[in-house]
């Protein structure tokens, strides 16, 4: 560190990390700076969710793809030194990096935070929290037991929703149109419209759907007729 008039190191604390990927950032707890250079190892995984992987054959399924990092970015005061793997990172599906990093601090009192930014050519990342699914059909809602969940995907991407139809429906009804309420828009369904619900145990419809260009967190409804 560098010494002032009367020979005292300057003070530099880290009090939190902050990482951007594509739009979603991740906090991290501070790290120590004991001199003018500090190192950090990110861990980074390139992760995939196999039910977003949609497989209708009325569209070509969307495959994983390999992350690319870019460009690392860092907020002021502070310098980045270096990185390992050298950029660009190429980050396979499913894959596990550690980003080793070597930063420099301010030759000046300093106390915050540390914002690193990963940068991308590819589409930013959303974030989708469903913590319901309700389908509106005859006149009355029905909640679809076990449908909340947390997803992260790029803008745009299909996932599906499986939907079991005797929650809503009865024996030998036709379902001839599936509405879904915004922000999100239907692709298609499996079966395809119109059909008609002629099992008796159990039927299964697979809809298809476009996420939006977003984050979002709240309720999917679909109304089908």
């Amino acid at each position: 560190m560098k010494l002032n008039l009367f020979g005292r190191k300057q003070k530099v604390v880290v009090n939190g990390i902050s990482v951007k990927w594509q739009g979603y950032a991740h906090k991290l707890d501070g790290t120590p700076v004991n001199g003018r250079t500090f190192d950090l190892v990110l861990p980074f995984q390139n992760k995939t969710h196999e039910d977003m992987l949609t497989k209708a054959a009325s569209f070509k399924a969307q495959e994983a793809l390999p992350a690319v990092i870019k460009a690392i970015e860092v907020s002021n005061p502070f310098k980045l030194v270096s990185v390992e793997p050298a950029l660009p990172i190429t980050v396979q599906p499913d894959q596990k990096v550690m980003l080793k990093m070597r930063f420099e601090a301010p030759d000046y009192n300093y106390e915050g935070p540390l914002a690193i930014n990963l940068a991308s050519d590819q589409v930013e990342a959303i974030h989708m929290e469903i913590t319901k699914v309700i389908v509106h059909a005859k006149g009355r809602d029905t909640e679809i037991e076990t449908s909340s969940r947390i997803m992260s995907m790029a803008k745009g991407q299909i996932f599906q929703e499986k939907v079991q139809m005797f929650k809503a429906l009865s024996f030998g009804d036709t379902v001839s149109k599936v509405e879904i309420s915004a922000p999100f828009k239907i692709v298609s369904t499996d079966p395809k419209l119109p059909f008609t619900l002629d099992q008796t145990n159990s039927y299964i419809a697979t809809i298809f759907i476009q996420a939006p260009d977003n984050s979002y967190a709240g309720t999917l409804e679909l109304t089908v007729s």
